[in-house]
Formats: C-alpha cells, sequence, structure tokens
C-alpha cells in the first residue's frame, strides 16, 4: 500500500501487558509433540489434563482477542526478538512494544471457528497471529473457515478495473446481492450518498472504489464499519513497524502494546494520514499470496475432529450432513432442482452434482479438499471471465450463501435463535420455509431460518462414528455460549458468538463500561474441553456476563461410547448436568453462578435475561 513515516514509534495504549499477569514460556522445539494427531496423550507420565482450547468470531476485535489470551489455559504468548526491520527502523520501539508469538500450552490443541475479520481495528494482526500459530502447530492448530473470511474473495473481481467501468447507471440492480431483495443496488447508494453531500457531482464521479467497497460492506456483507477499522489499523501499523505493508520479517511476530500516557486509539497519530485508496489496497493486499487473509485461507479447513468432537462454522443438520458439493457449484441463485429436504440418502445422486459421504471422517477430509480446491481456484483466476459470468473461488463463494446451496451451507447454516440455541418459534418458521422451498422453489427462504439441533437423524449419524459434540460459532447466542445438554439427542452442541452480548436493559451504571465496543459491551465467552484425552472429556465455559458477573461451568462427561459417561474418581467436580436445559415458557438454563442460574430467552435478535435460585430451576425443568 506503500504507506510511509518518518517519525519515531512514541506510542502506548490503555491495554494491559500480556506479561503483567500471566507467565510468558519460552517454547521448546519439542512441544508440537505433546499430543497426536487424535490427541492421545504420549506422555503418560504427565498429570495435566487434555485440553482444547476454542474461539470464533472474533471478527477483529483487538482488545477482546488479548482478553481471550490471557484468560486461556490453551494460548499464550511467548517472547522473540524483535524483527531486524523493527530495530533498523524504530529504535525506539521497545519503550512501548514488544514482540511476541502466539503459542500453545503442553498438551493442548486449538479450533479457531472462523470469521476473523470485519468488526474491529484487529483484523490484520488477529489473521497474522493466528496463521503464525498454525504454521508453527500444524498438527494442533486447526483454522476453519467462517463467511466473513471467504466474502473477502469477491473483492479482487469486484474492485477490478473492468468492473469499476462498467455503465451501472444503467443496471439499476447493479452490485445487488441475490441473496437480499431488500439490499440497495450500487446505484441507490450512489444516489443517496449524492443527496446526503448536496453535491451535484454525477453518479459517475462518485463511483470510486473508496465508495464501492463502502456500498460492499454496508449493503452486501453487513459491517458499514469495516472501511473506517481499517483505516485505523494501518495506521496504527504505519507508526509501530514505520510503514504499511510491513517488511516480510514482521509477519511471524505480533506487536503487543504497553500501558503509556497517551492510548494510541483513542489520540492516533495525525501526522499519519491514511488515505481511503490505500485503505482500499490494504484490503487487496491482505487478499494477495502475502496477505494475511490469503495465507489464513490456504491453511484453513470446513471442519475439524479432534476426538469425539466436530467443530463447523456453522451447523450439521439434516441438509447438510453428509453432503459435499459439486466443484463446479455457482455463486448465484441456484437453476437445479432443490434436493430432497429429508435425510441424505446414499443411493440417489444430489441434483446440483454432489455427493453423499457417509463416513463422517471421510466426509470432513472431503469437505476440506471441496475447501482447498477452491481457493486455488481463485489463485489461478482472481478475476472475471470476459463474459463476467466466472471467476475463480465460485464453489467456496457459494458455500457460504445459504440460497446458493439450496440451504445446504455447513458454513452458514445455524442453531441458535433469540440468544439460546433452539426456540419452539424458530423450528416453526424452518417447517413453513422447507414447505415453501419445495413447492415454490424458492432459495431464498433459507435466509435467517434456524437448524434443527433437536433432530435425531444428524445426531444418530454423528453417534455411530464416536461423535458426541459439536461445536460451532456464527450465530450470535446473546453474554455466553448457548447449549443444548447431551440428554437431548446424545449428542452436545455449543454455540458461541456473543459479537452481540452487550445489553440495552440495563441501567447506565450497569452498562457504563463497554470494554469491547458497543456491541460486545463487556461479555466474555471461553470455550474449552478437558478431559483425559480427547475421546473422554468435558465442556468447560468460562467467562463475564453482560452485567460483569464472573462465571465458570463444568458439564458432564462424554466418551465416544456413551456407556462410559459415567463420572468416575478421577475427576474432583462433577459436571452440572441442567446447564444446556430447558425449563418453562422457553426459557434456557445458560450459566451457573451459585446460588443462582443465569437463563435466558427471545427470538431473533430480541434476547431477555432472568437470575433464578438454582433449586428453583431445577423444579422447573423440561426434559
Amino acid at each position: 500500500v506503500g504507506i510511509t513515516t518518518a517519525v519515531s514509534v512514541g506510542i502506548g495504549t490503555a491495554l494491559r501487558s500480556q506479561c503483567e499477569n500471566k507467565a510468558i514460556r519460552m517454547k521448546s522445539a519439542d512441544d508440537d509433540n505433546d499430543y497426536g494427531q487424535d490427541g492421545v496423550n504420549s506422555d503418560s507420565s504427565t498429570s495435566e489434563l487434555f485440553r482444547i482450547g476454542y474461539l470464533s468470531d472474533i471478527e477483529g476485535n483487538w482488545e477482546y482477542f488479548l482478553e481471550c489470551v490471557e484468560r486461556s489455559n490453551v494460548l499464550e504468548w511467548e517472547e522473540t526478538n524483535s524483527p531486524s526491520s523493527i530495530l533498523q527502523n524504530n529504535n525506539n520501539n521497545n519503550e512501548v512494544v514488544t514482540f511476541q508469538r502466539l503459542a500453545l500450552s503442553p498438551n493442548t490443541k486449538f479450533i479457531y471457528g472462523g470469521d476473523t475479520v470485519d468488526k474491529g481495528t484487529g483484523d490484520i494482526r488477529l489473521v497474522r497471529a493466528l496463521v503464525s500459530l498454525k504454521k508453527r502447530y500444524p498438527t494442533r492448530v486447526h483454522l476453519l473457515v467462517g463467511n466473513r473470511d471467504l466474502n473477502k474473495l469477491r473483492l479482487s473481481s469486484e474492485l477490478s478495473e473492468s468492473d469499476m467501468n462498467i455503465d451501472f447507471e444503467g443496471d439499476d440492480n447493479f452490485g445487488k446481492p441475490f441473496w437480499n431483495n431488500s439490499a440497495k443496488s450500487l446505484k441507490e447508494y450512489l444516489e443517496e450518498l449524492r443527496a446526503e453531500q448536496g453535491a451535484n457531482s454525477s453518479l459517475d464521479k462518485l463511483n470510486t472504489r473508496a465508495e464501492r467497497l463502502r456500498y460492499m460492506f454496508k449493503h452486501t456483507l453487513g459491517c458499514p464499519d469495516t472501511f473506517e477499522f481499517r483505516r485505523e489499523e494501518i495506521r496504527v501499523l504505519a507508526q509501530i513497524y514505520g510503514e504499511y505493508p510491513a517488511n516480510s520479517d514482521t509477519h511471524d511476530v505480533t506487536p503487543i502494546q504497553h500501558a503509556k500516557e497517551v492510548d494510541i486509539l483513542e489520540e492516533p497519530a495525525t501526522s499519519i494520514e491514511i488515505s481511503d485508496d490505500q485503505v482500499v489496497d490494504s484490503f487487496l493486499y491482505e487478499m494477495s499470496p502475502e496477505g494475511s487473509l490469503r495465507q489464513y485461507l490456504h491453511l484453513s479447513s470446513i471442519a475439524a475432529i479432534v476426538g469425539n468432537t466436530i467443530f463447523v462454522h456453522g451447523a450439521i443438520d439434516r441438509l447438510t450432513m453428509k453432503y459435499v458439493p459439486s466443484p463446479n457449484t455457482k455463486f448465484e441463485l441456484p437453476t437445479t432442482s432443490p434436493p430432497s429436504f429429508t435425510a441424505p440418502d446414499t443411493t440417489i445422486t444430489t441434483p446440483d452434482g454432489g455427493r453423499i459421504v457417509e463416513n463422517v471422517h471421510e466426509w470432513v477430509q472431503s469437505l476440506n479438499e471441496y475447501l482447498q480446491t477452491g481457493v486455488d481456484d481463485y489463485s489461478n483466476r482472481p478475476m472475471w471471465n470476459e463474459e463476467r459470468t466466472s471467476r475463480g473461488g465460485e464453489a467456496v463463494l457459494a458455500i457460504q450463501c445459504r440460497p446458493a446451496m439450496w440451504g445446504r451451507s455447513v458454513v452458514c447454516n445455524s442453531y441458535a435463535d433469540g440468544g439460546v440455541i433452539t426456540t419452539i418459534g424458530a423450528q416453526e418458521v424452518r417447517k413453513q420455509a422447507l414447505q415453501t422451498a419445495q413447492e415454490q422453489l424458492d432459495p431464498l427462504v433459507f435466509e435467517g431460518i434456524a437448524s434443527n439441533v433437536m433432530d435425531p437423524v444428524p445426531a444418530k449419524w454423528l453417534l455411530e462414528h464416536g461423535i458426541r459434540r459439536i461445536v460451532v460459532g456464527h450465530k450470535p447466542t446473546g453474554d455466553c455460549p448457548a447449549v443444548l445438554s447431551s440428554k437431548y439427542t446424545g449428542v452436545e452442541t455449543v454455540a458461541v458468538d456473543t459479537s452481540f452480548s452487550d445489553r440495552k436493559d440495563l441501567n447506565d451504571d450497569e452498562n457504563s463500561v463497554k470494554r469491547f465496543g458497543k456491541d460486545r459491551g463487556r461479555a466474555v465467552a471461553m470455550v474449552e474441553i478437558a478431559g483425559e484425552d480427547a475421546f473422554r472429556n468435558r465442556l468447560e465455559t468460562a467467562g463475564v456476563l453482560a452485567c460483569g458477573t464472573e462465571y465458570s461451568n463444568q458439564f458432564p462427561i462424554l466418551s465416544s461410547t456413551r456407556s462410559e459417561d459415567d463420572d468416575d474418581d478421577d475427576y474432583d467436580v462433577v459436571g452440572d448436568p441442567n446447564i444446556g436445559s430447558m425449563v418453562s415458557n422457553g426459557w434456557w438454563i445458560k450459566a451457573a453462578v451459585p446460588p443462582n442460574y443465569h437463563l435466558c430467552r427471545g427470538s431473533g435478535r430480541f434476547i431477555e435475561y432472568d437470575t433464578r435460585l438454582m433449586q428453583d430451576v431445577i423444579n422447573d425443568l423440561r426434559y
């Protein structure tokens, strides 16, 4: 992008140092061998439990990520030398910035569940840190793709010179997303912009790359603030490194800014001007071969299995289970007939040319091969063809769009509704949508519907292959994880996305601290899986509720074989069997804060909370 500054890096932030409350360990070269690929402890003498750490949907919120690392039993920062380019160019840098690398604690694995970018000023730093971690722990780290990661494959073609030169004024629908009939077209956006500015400029003059990108963020990607977030991050990186993009020797390390008198994010260095074009170039650079997000996609997966737990970004339901899309799937409304909306049948071919894979492990492998085939396709042809009918990466753009997949997107289907794992209302909406899709051949009905987490069909399939737990992100779940207890289907389902966790119902005093922005507020959600190995373990959730209350919960032990679930003397604490259970009037038990349970219910984006004595709630359980 060519941003350079000669100013010394006399900066600081209000972020507390990661060194202050957590020891920094120098990693041994042998650390990656603590556990084999299947999570079986290869050192029988260790007394530590095997742990899987899980984070998802950080979406560029750098302060939130730092908090999660500080609370994690799996992730930690390790000391590393400053990049040589920094030592040469910024002699004062080490006074306020240290360079560290994200590392894994012994006897652990880590899964990032997707959606790395868009909602904060830390997109580039977060993705670089995760990519570096994956490269150093290739068998112990799994990076999953979310819709916010995959949809950036659109940028190179839709911001290309040929697209910028299209006569959009003669096409009232140009740029309008096919999956959202209510969205504005590019022409409508620019007309609105002209009216706001009170200018007499032609629409063609307003049609800059920057405005085209702002339009995409606001009306097709659901993140209207992303452009300005990126401007701020470029400014921070330019201060730290002296330039952006920084020298490649900085890609493997993470700058940690220590508390000083001035907060760079509150009082940015106005001497470093970041133009609109530089912001656009940054998004294109990060999707280039050297860019952070492009590397993330090359190292990522659609699904991962560790022992008795399967991880995807969205949902495994009756439509997505066993299904592997055709590599020729297009990012558009499908022209094929819809599939039968029942459990997949291995004796038939799916209408769209996809295929059915019965074995869950082979299914995961096939999905991940599908992803890498699509990413490679993008690498080979990132721009439109001459007719503007095809571009590289079409198939993986399609899998992050439910209408394009006839609702069979394991990346974007989702369980949660109203802050809980499921609601009766959501299941009624789903039933009607499936009927409409079949009768009216309308794939748009899949936008916004929730998967049936209570469906015994996918649960039976997973149980047959030793899978006892599903962990997902993607859909906001209020101020803590939404869980379905394994007592309902035999499979424990965990959904965690606290990107919209702030509570507007709290009074001003209680709601005054919005540590992680206006949407996240102060809530923090940590999910880990701990046990003797990856096949016998329990879910642990911990963090801070939106009201500021800390919680720490353990769930019952699950084994790959259900008959071995009972707790034994190997564990000091018996897991709470009630969290993840439904009580009357749509309430769900979401967390235990003794002597109370934290309850939640809702519909869509409406969520309400309650706190009740544990014994009163137990008397009201609905199994």
